[in-house]
């Protein structure tokens, strides 16, 4: 009785094994490649724009349509050095399992977004908000909450009263990093998982090279 509890233990030990050895060469499994160094580092994506978070943001928006994306930096965990990217680069990424979602914002809601987003600069706080479809400016000198100098959306100052598809993620929708106003608006529809969608955007669009280009002003 003894041998053969000793047998199956070598056995799911010998499984475990393989499975693990499996698993990481799966995550060494090229997906795609960056002609320019991906910038994903905390101080950088919770402060200013990058280039990572503008591709992340831009690729929320085409997946679904909306008019404007908004992401947490604390959401982006790592950058991609120039060359090959791997499996394991986009779960570093976005080692999380949010979904990408879409709401139905008006302006003043997402001018109160960027407020909560840019309240806690310069610290690096998670909620710095990353953006696509729309340009903004705000001065770190005046106090939490009256920071927004200007919302640009198609050119055009942000109507507060117009109404908008904005997409973002599952954790930000629910009111997490204190996004109470877009818990207070729920979603309008979900997406697939944003690794899932960052995968298959490095499959579809290598060689990348996103660019950093203006759609954060920080006033001085």
């Amino acid at each position: 009785m003894r041998k053969r509890n000793l047998g199956i233990i070598v056995v799911a030990l010998v499984l475990a094994f393989v499975f693990t050895v499996g698993q990481a060469q799966a995550l060494d499994t090229e997906i795609g490649e960056t002609e320019i160094l991906l910038v994903g580092a905390r101080e950088h994506v919770r402060t200013n724009e990058t280039n990572l978070a503008n591709m992340i943001t831009d690729m929320m928006r085409d997946l679904t349509g909306a008019d404007i994306a908004i992401t947490n930096g604390g959401g982006i965990r790592d950058s991609v050095d120039v060359g090959p990217i791997t499996l394991e680069d986009a779960l570093d990424i976005h080692p999380f399992e949010n979904v990408i979602v879409t709401q139905e914002l008006t302006g003043e809601q997402l001018w109160a977004a960027l407020e909560n987003g840019v309240s806690q600069f310069p610290e690096h706080d998670g909620r710095f908000l990353q953006v696509s479809g729309i340009r903004f400016a705000f001065d770190p000198a005046e106090p939490s909450g009256e920071r927004v100098q200007w919302v640009h959306f198609d050119g055009e100052d942000l109507d507060m009263d117009a109404t908008y598809v904005v997409a973002t993620n599952d954790f930000m929708a629910s009111g997490g990093d204190e996004f109470d106003m877009l818990e207070e608006a729920g979603v309008l529809e979900e997406f697939v998982a944003l690794d899932e969608a960052l995968i298959d955007h490095f499959q579809e669009n290598s060689p990348v090279q996103p660019r950093v280009t203006g759609r954060i002003t920080i006033l001085e």
